[in-house]
This record gives structure tokens, C-alpha cells and sequence, in this order.
């Protein structure tokens, strides 16, 4: 077959091999990257890309079907990578735009409103009743961590346990409060309420 011809030339550096590969397969993986992608600059830049590697990697060259077939499969393959990156790329923004709106709320409702001390109590009142539903000893030793500035050496010579036991309850406490207070981060962030520091 005349493709696998210019593959065993296109090994030995002759570029005139590679030219005649590029005319010859060109069109067809441009068009067939254009169905997948819907632009044909970017399809170029596809197959561009794959004859690209075929060159600097020449030498190297390993391929067990036929040419073609190698060809379209690599055209392929940047193709599926290309929309997953675009895919990624679309997550992103929409995340973003997302965070971004969510910061114009909470702006308006904080300074805009005057709901600012409103929401500090009822926040505050929240936290309070999710901290008193902690398990008896991790809320103590969250208490005393938190609220009295105690350090875990002096909570754990105090209640006569390791500095592994507190750090463990400290652990499960944030971990527990998180999930509990989920949904009032963002406010808790804007008013300063640090308890999961």
C-alpha cells in the first residue's frame, strides 16, 4: 500500500515522503476533525498537530495498522481531548459565574440592606445549636479550644488525655459543624464568624 511506503521513507528522513503523506490524508482528517469539533481553523490545528508528532517522532515511528488508519485514529483521539478540555474549560466559567453572582447577593443582602446584624444573630444562634449537638466530650473540648483560646496541650492535660485524642475531636467537630452549617459559609465568611478556623 502506498501509505505504508511513505511510512517506511518518512523513517528513513525523507521529507519528500512526509509531504506526500500530508497531501494525500490531509482534506479527509481535516473533514472528519471538522464534524466532531464545528470549526474548521481549530480542525486544522487538530490535524496540524497530528502530522506534527508523525515528523518528530519519525524515527520512532511504531505503527501497527496501516497508515490511514493510524492517521484518522490520532485525529480522533485530539479531537475527544480537545472537547474535554472545552468541557473543563466550560465547568470552570460556569462555576465562576457562578461564584461571582453568589458574591453580588451576599453584597446586597450585607451592605445594601441593612440585614447585616439580623443575619449575625441568626447565624450566631445556628452555631450555637449545631455546637450543642456535638457528642458531649468533642463539644467541651471544642468549647474550650474555640471558645476559651485553650491550647491542645493544655486540653489534653486538663481532661487527662493525649494531644492525639483532642486533635481527634477537634477534627470530628469541624468536620460535623461543616456539614451542618454548609449552607451559611458564605454569610459566616462575610460576618467573620470564625468558628471553623
Amino acid at each position: 500500500m502506498k501509505g505504508d511506503t511513505l511510512l517506511k521513507r518518512l523513517k528513513n528522513n525523507d521529507g519528500k515522503a512526509f509531504e506526500e503523506l500530508f497531501r494525500m490524508y490531509f482534506n479527509a482528517l481535516l473533514n472528519y476533525a471538522n464534524f466532531y469539533i464545528g470549526s474548521r481553523q481549530l480542525a486544522e490545528d487538530l490535524v496540524h498537530d497530528v502530522f506534527y508528532k508523525i515528523w518528530e517522532t519519525r524515527s520512532k515511528l511504531t505503527i501497527h495498522t496501516s497508515i490511514k488508519s493510524y492517521l484518522f485514529k490520532s485525529v480522533h483521539n485530539n479531537c475527544i481531548q480537545y472537547l474535554r478540555h472545552l468541557k473543563v474549560v466550560n465547568k470552570h466559567q460556569k462555576d465562576q459565574e457562578s461564584r461571582l453572582e453568589e458574591a453580588l447577593l451576599l453584597n446586597r443582602l450585607y451592605f445594601e440592606t441593612g440585614l447585616s446584624k439580623l443575619l449575625e444573630k441568626e447565624i450566631n444562634e445556628l452555631v450555637e445549636e449545631s455546637i450543642s449537638r456535638l457528642p458531649s466530650k468533642t463539644r467541651d473540648i471544642y468549647v474550650m479550644s474555640r471558645r476559651n483560646y485553650k491550647k491542645n496541650s493544655e486540653i489534653a492535660r486538663k481532661l487527662n488525655v493525649t494531644e492525639k485524642t483532642v486533635e481527634y475531636h477537634m477534627t470530628q467537630a469541624l468536620s460535623l459543624l461543616r456539614v451542618e452549617l454548609k449552607d451559611y459559609l458564605p454569610f459566616m465568611i462575610l460576618l467573620g464568624i470564625p468558628f471553623l478556623l
